[in-house]
C-alpha cells in the first residue's frame, strides 16, 4: 500500500509541475515572477534518493520544463548538477529537517538555475550584452531567488514529510 502511495505522490507531482508555471497565483508572485518549481519540487526528492536517480529526475523535469518555456535557454545543466550535489548532501546528512535549511537550499538552486539561464542567454545572443538586459536579468533573478526562499520551506519540507512517510 505504501509503494502505492508513493507512486501516486509522484504522478500529482509530475501533474503538478505544469499547473504550477503556467497558473500560479498572483499571490505567489513578485512583480509577475513566480517561484522556481522544479527547484522546489527536485530538492526534496534528490534529497531522499541515489545521485543517479536524482540526476534522471532532474533531466526528466528540465526537459519537462523547456517544453514549456519559449526560451533557447535550458533548465537541463543546472537541475543536472543541483540534483547530484542535493543527493549527495542528502546521502551525508541524514537529518534534513530544519526548515531553514531546505529554504537555504532553495535559494543557492535558484540563484543557480537563475543564473545559468542568464549565462546561457548572454553566449547565445552576444548582441545582449548591453546595461538593459543586465539590469533587467538581475531584478528577475532577485525575485526569483526571494519567493523561492520564501515558498519553498512550505512546499519542500511537505513533499520531503510524503515522501518519508511513504
Amino acid at each position: 500500500m505504501a509503494k502505492n502511495n508513493k507512486k501516486l505522490s509522484i504522478f500529482f507531482i509530475i501533474i503538478c509541475l505544469p499547473a504550477f508555471i503556467i497558473i500560479s497565483p498572483d499571490w505567489l508572485k513578485i512583480n509577475g515572477i513566480s517561484p522556481c518549481w522544479p527547484v522546489i519540487l527536485l530538492l526534496p526528492f534528490s534529497l531522499k534518493n541515489r545521485p543517479w536517480r536524482a540526476a534522471l529526475a532532474a533531466i526528466i523535469m528540465g526537459i519537462f520544463v523547456d517544453s514549456f518555456t519559449i526560451s533557447d535557454a535550458s533548465y537541463v545543466p543546472s537541475l543536472f548538477l543541483l540534483s547530484l550535489v542535493w543527493s549527495q548532501y542528502g546521502l551525508h546528512n541524514k537529518k534534513i529537517e530544519l526548515f531553514f535549511n531546505i529554504g537555504l537550499m532553495a535559494i543557492f538552486g535558484t540563484a543557480f538555475v537563475g543564473l545559468s539561464i542568464w549565462v546561457q542567454k548572454i553566449i547565445m545572443y552576444n548582441v545582449l550584452r548591453n546595461n538593459w538586459f543586465h539590469s533587467w536579468s538581475i531584478y528577475v533573478v532577485i525575485s526569483e531567488v526571494i519567493i523561492t526562499g520564501l515558498v519553498a520551506p512550505f512546499f519542500s519540507s511537505w513533499l520531503l514529510f510524503t515522501y518519508r512517510k511513504n
